[in-house]
């Protein structure tokens, strides 16, 4: 007797959402940029460090 295997497909996975899990949780991650900012992924990493530095991190 043969047995026969079906493979299911999954969808291909949405453009920004990736999944995260951590521990016993699995997280849903949605990541978006705008298309109006004139500020580049650098340009913001280098002033968070700077306001990180100079104390002006949000909430001091």
């Amino acid at each position: 007797m043969q047995k026969t295997t079906t493979a299911v497909k999954e969808p291909p996975p949405e453009s920004g959402v990736f999944m995260k899990r951590i521990g016993s949780t699995n997280y849903r991650v949605n990541v978006h940029f705008s298309k109006t900012s004139r500020e580049t992924a650098n340009d913001k990493i280098i002033r968070m460090i700077k306001n990180e530095t100079t104390g002006k991190a949000a909430g001091e």
